[in-house]
Formats: C-alpha cells, structure tokens, sequence
C-alpha cells in the first residue's frame, strides 16, 4: 500500500498571487482608465483571496506552517482589499510580512521566497502610505513594486510547477 503525501499547493497560490499582481501594475502604470483600470474589481480581490485562502488550507494539510501562515496573510490582505481595507490595516499586513522574512531566512526558504515576502510586503507598505500621505505619485511606486510581485510570484510557481529548484 502506497502513503498519501498531500500536494504542495505552494506553486497554485504563488499563482494567485500573480493574478492578482499584474493587474495592479498594469493598471497603476499605465495609470488611464481609458486604457486599463486603475485596479482589478473588488469582486476579483475578494475571490482571489478566498481561493489564496483555500491554498493556506492546503498548506496546512500539507504539513507546511510557513507556507499555511504567509498563504493566510496574503488570502486575508487580498480578500480584505477587495471588502474595502483601510491604511491602518495595511500597514500591519506589511509588518506582518517583513516579519516573514525573518522566518523564512530562518528555515531555509528558497531565496525567490524571501524575497516574494519582501516584495508583497512593499505592496501593502505602498498602499498603507498613499492612502496616509496621498499626493499623485504613488500610483508609479505601487506599479513598479506590484509588477515586481508578479514577476517573482510567477517566477517562482512556474519553477515549482516545473519541479526545478529555484535560485
């Protein structure tokens, strides 16, 4: 009899989180409604969120606390994003995964995964900031850091989805 070993659904949500990446920065960049939106639809940030949610699960029937923790964090930030989160609230998601950084430093994750932690954080850490400071340039930092997000993001599950070992 063979053993049941749960699928590492680490490389689907790192997708989601590439989804969810790309449209922000396209909208943020180009920044004309005209052209692109400015943001996906709250209804995309709530169902992304739950399905990156449903990833953190998986995580957990995995074995995997860091992978169940950071998929959470993210599923929750995305999810409230899309239900109307404020500042405030932003903030503490990128404080939270700067904290992650250390934790994965600390157990050995692919370095892609640190620094998805570092480049995520930077999203909130924007969004957090703009909406205390305003002014019209965050929309090209926000734009910059979120195309970094999916670029990392997307790099890293197409690797695991390919099963070759990142950086």
């Amino acid at each position: 009899m063979s053993e049941f070993k749960p699928l590492d659904p680490t490389a689907c949500g790192l997708f989601f989180v590439a989804a969810i990446s790309l449209p922000i920065a396209l909208g943020q960049l180009v920044n004309d409604p005209s052209v692109f939106p400015v943001l996906p639809s709250a209804e995309a940030f709530k169902v992304v969120g739950i399905c990156i949610l449903v990833i953190a699960l998986l995580a957990y029937i995995a074995g995997s606390n860091f992978g169940f923790t950071v998929f959470a964090l993210v599923g929750a930030a995305v999810a409230l994003t899309g239900f109307g989160m404020g500042p405030a609230e932003n903030l503490t998601f990128a404080l939270l995964y700067f904290v992650a950084i250390a934790w994965s430093v600390k157990i050995g994750t692919p370095k892609a995964l640190t620094v998805i932690c570092f480049t995520t954080g930077l999203v909130f850490l924007t969004v957090g900031l703009s909406g205390i400071a305003g002014g019209d340039y965050w929309h090209w930092v926000l734009g910059i850091v979120a195309l970094l997000n999916f670029a990392f993001n997307f790099y890293l599950a197409v690797t695991l989805a390919l099963e070759k070992p990142a950086w």
